[in-house]
């Protein structure tokens, strides 16, 4: 099989099977044969096309007598991702685009399936030149079907954020974003990385958080000695921000209230020397598992992973932490540049129920500080109902906190994902 067929059946599972992208692709990329080429192009078109399947939607029912309805999901995704690649990729040729996509329609189709196929990409290869999306009276409309987002979730942000903020946020998402790692500080330095990654052929370079580097080019943790050997992870910066805001020190007690899959823990645990005390939970076992294994990797011994729902209260743990960080469940809307899928599995009567779990998981870990520890509110969302909001209301029914640093971080402002971070002191 080439890359486009692989890609066509993972597309084929997420639709039917409501399969998660991630997991799609994982599998498709297991697939034996592929170069690394296929499987670039393969990710950019599966990637593509969940991320843009409004608009693309929308330019093939302005070319199509059929209605989607009607299309078998086969067909309709050989369809959606020739319209990918020809209004979407320039460095597909619109020839490739449409004989390719005709093959698989005789292969996964019949003969007058391929003929339909055919016709609606010709078209729509014609009319590229000329085509665009039409202006309406409604702004929200006309962004959620130009950049293919829910239209309640369109309506929320352009409430918070204003139509060009928001514009430019749908913009960023659509765009490639980079990657960054987390020093291991028990291992090595900044500059010892980078020189150990240099050696490898991967370029880093120094962020404003401190152990933080930007990936410049391809990093593949599989093939990586330095990876292996725990001298780094993989964490966004933004992740590394709300660490830092926590600001452990060593010999300190810390609670990492959500922690798979350890991420957070491990490098508060740096931070702290390897010296100390941090708890970490989880509600699931195996994403316990997960800490675990992280830790060991990195030469951690000082993370107690326990199975436990931080709604529910550890009593042994009751004022006693010097600092908590409550980076809870939330709809992940500031991460949709890597979980595509978010924007449409996640649904607008969601947020009420999140609300609720972010409010008794805050609850609980307020009472877990002492007096003159530090708690830290983080999520990887850019909604206000999940983050200033939770903080309006918490502070408003426990006095004993004061806040003193907050900060709404959206996609892509310096290659961040979208996060929102506050730190509050028990006086």
């Amino acid at each position: 099989m080439n890359a486009r067929e692989i890609a066509l059946k993972a597309l084929v599972d997420i639709e039917t099977n409501e399969t998660y992208v991630n997991a799609a692709l994982k599998e498709a990329l297991s697939t034996e044969g592929l170069s690394s080429v296929d499987k670039g192009f393969m990710t950019e078109l599966i990637y593509g096309v969940i991320s843009n399947k409004t608009a693309i939607d929308f330019i093939i029912s302005r070319y199509s007598k059929v209605k989607m309805k009607k299309m078998t999901s086969w067909v309709l995704n050989i369809l959606r991702m020739g319209v990918f690649q020809l209004h979407f990729m320039d460095k597909v040729p619109p020839s490739a685009a449409c004989n390719e996509a005709v093959k698989l329609a005789n292969k996964y189709s019949h003969r007058a399936g391929a003929g339909f196929v055919n016709g609606v990409l010709r078209a729509v290869s014609r009319g590229k030149e000329d085509f665009k999306f039409p202006k309406m009276n409604d702004i929200a409309e006309e962004l959620s079907i130009e950049f293919s987002y829910p239209i309640w979730m369109t309506k929320a942000l352009i409430k918070e954020y204003g139509e060009e903020e928001c514009r430019m946020l749908f913009e960023e998402n659509n765009k490639p974003h980079g990657v960054f790692i987390r020093v291991n500080s028990l291992k090595t330095t900044e500059n010892g990385l980078i020189e150990t990654l240099d050696k490898e052929g991967v370029c880093c370079e120094k962020t404003q958080v401190k152990n933080c580097l930007k990936v410049m080019g391809k990093l593949n943790v599989e093939n990586s000695a330095a990876y292996k050997d725990g001298l780094y992870s993989l964490q966004n910066i933004s992740s590394q921000m709300a660490v830092e805001a926590l600001d452990a020190k060593p010999d300190e007690l810390v609670v990492d209230m959500c922690a798979a899959p350890g991420g957070k823990s491990c490098a508060i645990a740096e931070r702290m020397g390897n010296l100390g005390k941090v708890f970490s939970f989880d509600v699931f076992s195996h994403k316990v598992e997960l800490i675990k294994k992280s830790a060991e990797r990195l030469g951690i011994d000082i993370i107690t992973p326990k199975v436990q729902d931080s709604r529910e209260r550890v009593e042994s743990l009751v004022g006693k932490a010097d600092r908590v960080l409550a980076d809870v469940p939330c709809s992940g809307l500031g991460v949709i540049h890597k979980k595509p899928d978010i924007k449409w599995k996640r649904k607008e009567e969601d947020i009420a129920e999140l609300c609720d779990i972010q409010r008794d998981i805050l609850k609980t870990a307020a009472a877990y500080v002492k007096k003159g520890g530090t708690l830290v509110y983080s999520t990887c969302t850019i909604l206000p109902e999940e983050n200033k909001m939770r903080i309006v209301e918490f502070l408003k029914n426990h006095s004993e906190y004061k806040k003193v640093f907050e900060k709404q971080i959206l996609t892509a402002e310096n290659g961040e994902s979208g996060f929102y971070i506050c730190k509050m002191i028990k006086e």
